[in-house]
């Protein structure tokens, strides 16, 4: 690794150090991150590289592995690690959310949403499960699809819920075509889950659409 090289990466380190992520531009994001994991190499045209290829940050973070191995000059040791970066941001949000109320931490809930589904090129759909006082207690992806479709069972969901003795469930599904409305096929299925919750005395508190960075609630946008 050349002088120049080294000097612009102690530069940027001491640029975080300094001010955190303030001032950065988006491909200094990546050329930071990339520098922990491909040593001895200038990595700024890979970062501009990898916003060239998938558009923003986001995109780059919820690319696959082998998506990321597919850019030129990415190799299989900078892919697994820029994949690290956003299963530990995900494990950071759900840790957070552990044994607390979901409504005391809203925008953590959304977060958290947002990172799990954001991306994924099939439907997801799951559920949050809460106790009594609607404290955390899992977050899980139930149902996988297809690009615009998954087949849901009420009965599974509710299975799960008694599994955990769960007292509350807030429903979620993405659209990965980032249409950020619900379909009446997703009105529907809440209806039903809304009285298979009621039989058993389970409380139905939400359902969320991830479209995109958009995490949007049923009820506040009045499709409940």
């Amino acid at each position: 690794m050349s002088d120049d090289v080294r000097g612009h990466r102690e530069r940027l380190r001491q640029r975080f150090a300094r001010d955190g992520l303030n001032g950065f531009h988006d491909y200094e994001v990546l050329e930071l991150l990339l520098t922990y994991a491909i040593p001895r190499r200038d990595v700024k045209p890979l970062a501009k590289r990898l916003l060239a290829t998938f558009g923003t940050l986001a995109d780059v973070f919820d690319a696959s592995i082998q998506e990321l191995k597919s850019v030129p000059g990415m190799g299989e040791k900078g892919a697994r690690f820029l994949a690290l970066v956003r299963q530990a941001q995900l494990r950071y949000l759900a840790s957070g959310m552990k044994g607390r109320s979901v409504f005391s931490t809203p925008e953590l809930v959304r977060a958290h949403l947002r990172v799990l589904l954001q991306g994924r090129g099939m439907e997801c759909f799951g559920a949050i499960f809460v106790d009594q006082q609607h404290r955390h207690i899992a977050t899980e992806v139930l149902f996988e699809g297809t690009v615009d479709r998954a087949v849901v069972y009420p009965r599974n969901v509710i299975k799960r819920a008694l599994e955990l003795d769960a007292k509350g469930v807030i429903l979620f599904h993405n659209h990965p075509g980032r249409t950020p409305r619900a379909s009446g096929e997703d009105t529907h299925l809440t209806a039903r889950m809304r009285e298979a919750c009621a039989l058993l005395d389970l409380n139905l508190l939400d359902h969320f659409l991830v479209a995109g960075t958009k995490v949007l609630s049923f009820r506040e946008e009045g499709w409940w």
